[in-house]
């Protein structure tokens, strides 16, 4: 949870710098990071002393920001600024909440509204635009260890100005009651259903006083009313076996197949691991904290569904994640955003693009609010009329001459492609000529690759002149999934395509009516392809294509 960064900024820094190496798969891909803008880079100033959280406002900036696309295309983004002395020095002080505009898909932004209520902290805003045009903006607002509220104001000219609209959930006592532990609400993630009610998921502590006791859970709320009312709590996520279990930050989504999917980080007892959570209506919930993410992902998660199925997810380990398969399975981006990550958030911007959101650390202290801008690889064709550009040779000789791929290949050697397209379903075909006896292949959804015949994670598809179109996995050794009997000549051009589709492979050779073989095996969703050559032997690779 973001209030705990500034009481123990020092260890969590160290575990920032232990989980944010880059993976060892260095293929630059899918995501190759671009441009980056500036929403908001506030002045520092020379201020009273620390503030009630014991951190100094003069050079605290800007933090924690959150965007939405309106109706229009506009973008709006709103972000916590410092600006002020603070509630404890001043009555009318406090972290106050900025929102901002871009009509220039995210490229220049200018300031659009500010939003403060005397003496209270206000952060972790969230924007969200109604059916009707109308925009919500959720909020937590502090006063620490005495006061915590989740709010909701309400704008009907598209961001410019604001009004109180609702508290979704609140705990108030008399000054330093509600501390150790602390029994605050924060993080509100709000989400549209099916239904046209508007859910808002927030990081609660007020059950750590209840029977049972929960340091920490995920609560929901759901208003049918636009957000003028909230219904009764909804658990969300919670570990009905550990009390010092500490769900937080909720970020959720809607998927392409229709079903809700919340990530977030647990604390207390998990290290700040992430894990997810799906529901089929986003209303209700099974019981637990979810799986954790496979991935090294830490603390202040953020996810984001793709248009064409595919979700990425982020956190403060500075790692991108993607998954294939709706959450199943994870496999990293190699290139991070930016060099350090916090309290990031994910959008797309584009068919082919997409935007991080991050808080940016600034020399002179606190944080400054970017964009980076990154292009989504999601095809590729090469005809090797020029050159092999942005493929990795992994053992044999390779050439590229009278417009063919070659390898003279020793120990089934292989090339892989970087930066590179990994979709969500998709084909992939190209021409294969076994020079003389022996196999080739095309490879894909490889990871992890090597130097060596099965030094990879991913699948082969290919030919051998021996007789066989044949289909396998790789996991740095080799398992056999289906072959055929199929003559295969040497001196001739062979026209492989594999199309994968939610965890079924077909196979095609010739006949691109037929497949050869249909397998459903699933156990690598993301990666690269190749084209890999056999053992002693020749082979020229043409027209490779995914798409």
């Amino acid at each position: 949870m973001i209030k705990k960064l500034f009481t123990s900024f020092a260890g969590f820094m160290c575990l920032i710098m232990m989980v944010a190496a880059v993976p060892a798969f260095a293929a630059n891909g899918p995501i190759v990071w671009g441009t980056t803008s500036t929403i908001t880079d506030i002045n520092t100033f020379t201020d009273a002393g620390a503030d009630a959280r014991g951190i100094r406002p003069g050079t605290f900036g800007a933090e924690y920001a959150r965007m939405v696309k309106l109706a229009n295309g506009d973008w709006l983004a709103v972000a916590a600024i410092y600006d002020n002395n603070g509630y404890t020095k001043v009555s009318w002080g406090g972290t106050r909440l900025q929102v901002f505009r871009s009509t220039d898909n995210c490229r220049t932004w200018s300031l659009s509204a500010t939003l403060w209520e005397d003496g209270r902290d206000l952060d972790n805003g969230q924007l969200l635009q109604l059916p009707n045009g109308d925009l919500l903006l959720a909020m937590r607002s502090v006063r620490w260890q005495e006061s915590y509220q989740i709010r909701v104001y309400k704008s009907v000219n598209g961001g410019s100005s604001w009004n109180y609209l609702s508290t979704v959930d609140e705990n108030t006592g008399a000054p330093g009651a509600l501390g150790n532990p602390d029994k605050g609400v924060y993080e509100p993630h709000m989400q549209l259903l099916d239904d046209g009610s508007v859910a808002l998921m927030y990081a609660n502590e007020k059950h750590v006083t209840g029977n049972p006791s929960y340091s920490q859970l995920i609560s929901e709320k759901i208003s049918t009313n636009g957000g003028s009312s909230w219904g009764n709590e909804i658990y969300v996520a919670w570990d009905p076996v550990n009390a010092g279990s500490r769900p937080g930050m909720p970020v959720w989504t809607k998927m392409t197949n229709g079903q809700y999917i919340v990530t977030f980080e647990v604390c207390g007892t998990q290290s700040c691991n992430i894990f997810t959570k799906k529901s089929t209506d986003g209303k209700t919930w099974a019981s637990g904290i979810g799986t954790k993410v496979n991935t090294d992902q830490h603390g202040g998660p953020y996810l984001l569904s793709l248009s064409d199925g595919r979700l990425v997810l982020s956190s403060n380990s500075n790692v991108l994640s993607l998954s294939n398969d709706f959450g199943n399975t994870w496999y990293d981006n190699d290139i991070p955003a930016f060099g350090n990550s916090w309290w990031g958030a994910l959008y797309q911007t584009g068919p082919n693009e997409i935007a991080m959101l991050n808080s940016v650390e600034r020399s002179v202290g606190g944080h400054k609010v970017q964009v980076r801008f990154g292009q989504l690889s999601s095809a590729y064709t090469n005809d090797f009329a020029a050159n092999d550009n942005g493929w990795v040779h992994y053992g044999g000789a390779w050439t590229v001459s009278g417009g063919t791929y070659n390898v003279n290949s020793v120990n089934a050697d292989k090339s892989v492609l970087t930066p590179y397209p990994s979709k969500m379903n998709y084909t992939l075909e190209g021409d294969v000529k076994l020079n003389n006896a022996g196999q080739g292949s095309l490879i894909f959804n490889v990871t992890n690759p090597s130097a060596g015949a099965d030094q990879q994670k991913g699948y082969g598809a290919g030919i051998d002149s021996a007789g066989t179109v044949w289909l396998g996995r790789f996991n740095n050794g080799w398992t056999p999934l289906q072959s055929v009997n199929t003559a295969i000549a040497t001196g001739t051009w062979h026209h492989l395509k594999i199309v994968v589709n939610s965890g079924n492979i077909k196979v095609y050779v010739g006949d691109m009516n037929t497949p050869k073989i249909s397998y459903n095996d699933a156990v690598f969703t993301g990666g690269t392809i190749g084209v890999r050559g056999g053992f002693n032997n020749s082979v020229s690779f043409d027209n490779i294509k995914l798409n």
